[in-house]
């Protein structure tokens, strides 16, 4: 099982994330290498505010107009970690104006800050059992710090910071292991053991629907654009990790990820088998508030809405997708389209769950949308990007054509 630590209290300034209980001034309740030692699957939490939303002492407080506070965990240094994650009391209201900021050790040396998105890409899907943001990829980190800008100085309730590194086998992650072809037009994909999965985090078993009717496409946005391909399985576990961990999904919330050099990686357990007519007629994901049902989700592994702050390649005001990674998605697409008989250039209607949250539409609201669709034409989001968006008529045109 994945060991969780809660961590109640950090201390200000410079804290050690491996000092020792009792010697830590602000109350470390478990060190790092504890973690490491009872489980290689390490998620560390820091509490930094209490069930009313009140900071912890793990956070100061610092007035920077008379109506804006900034809260700052100050620097937290100690054992390596390759994400961190927010996550917060599902029922809490995240106010719109608050905005999160982070900046990363590496071997010592501090980086420039950077945003963290505060919207989870599948909005507060009714399978999590808390809100939250995406991982956020650091790398090999031995340091971070974050800092929140409040104009009404109020925080999530019970809002937690973790420290994530996913157990891993690397010869297996960047293995060249692909699924096998079952039937014509499909593409190689990259199965969950080749990233690393710890099916023992997952619910048992598979989450079937019956049908399949549009395909969903998404953004990861974790946290670099510039990723290296060893990076890539790591990335994709820390997303894995954070979404059952600290968010309390069952399993990863797409069915695939396509990374920018082209790979296509399965995500939710069963994705690849599915097909109508069979055992695993279609996968329910946790990709898209209230529209799960009937759909599929395929997450682009990057950030594509413009000026974001990802830093390396591909940022600032253009960041488009790769060819390799447009291609990718077009042959996923086709390989699904084709099982499914769906008409990538047509429209289908589906039918909304409800569940407020990103999810505008009362339950049983009926929209009309393209078979190859994003997460922003159901939910209220910037999912999957504008640049990514902006290429979804293209898409469509590419997927028709490799179906003939």
């Amino acid at each position: 099982m994945q060991l969780r630590k809660t961590i109640p209290a950090i201390a200000f300034g410079m804290v050690s994330l491996a000092t020792p209980l009792a010697t830590a001034s602000a109350g470390i309740a478990a060190t790092a290498s504890e973690a490491a030692s009872a489980d290689s699957s390490q998620v560390e939490d820091a509490t930094l505010t209490d069930d009313n939303g009140k900071p912890t002492g793990a956070l100061s407080a610092k007035a920077v107009s008379p109506a804006e506070k900034v809260f700052s965990t100050g620097k937290i240094t100690g054992e390596h970690f390759s994400s961190i994650g927010l996550s917060w009391k599902k029922e809490s209201a995240v106010d719109g104006g608050l905005t999160a900021e982070t900046r990363i050790q590496r071997d010592g040396v501090w980086g420039s800050w950077r945003d963290i998105p505060l919207e989870l890409d599948e909005g507060v899907a009714r399978e999590a059992k808390r809100g939250g943001a995406p991982a956020f990829y650091t790398d090999d980190a031995d340091g971070v710090e974050v800092r929140f800008t409040s104009p009404q100085e109020r925080l999530p309730q019970d809002l937690r910071l973790s420290f994530i590194d996913p157990a891993q086998s690397p010869t297996a992650a960047v293995s060249d292991r692909q699924a096998r072809s079952t039937q014509a037009g499909q593409p190689e994909v990259k199965l969950r053991k080749d990233w690393g999965a710890n099916e023992n985090l997952a619910d048992p078993g598979y989450k079937t629907q019956s049908s399949i009717k549009a395909a969903l496409v998404h953004h990861t946005v974790t946290g670099n654009n510039s990723y290296t391909q060893d990076q890539v399985p790591l990335i994709i576990n820390g997303i894995y990790v954070h979404h059952i961990t600290n968010l309390g999904y069952g399993d990863f919330p797409y069915h695939f990820i396509v990374d920018r050099f082209g790979g296509i990686w399965e995500g939710r357990k069963g994705s690849v088998e599915m097909r109508p007519g069979t055992a695993i007629p279609g996968i329910l994901g946790g990709h898209a508030a209230g529209f799960n049902t009937n759909t599929f989700g395929v997450a682009m592994l990057g950030n594509f809405e413009p000026n974001n702050s990802e830093g390396g390649e591909n940022t600032g005001p253009d960041p488009k997708p790769t060819e390799a990674m447009t291609n990718s998605l077009a042959d996923l697409l086709a390989w699904k389209s084709g099982q499914y008989q769906l008409a990538p250039e047509g429209s289908t209607q589906l039918v909304s769950a409800g569940g407020g949250g990103a999810n505008p539409h009362p339950v049983g609201t009926v929209l009309d949308v393209p078979v190859i669709s994003s997460h922003r034409d159901v939910n209220v989001t910037t999912c999957p990007g504008g640049k990514l968006y902006e290429t979804l008529p293209a898409l469509r045109e590419k997927v028709a054509e490799r179906l003939g």
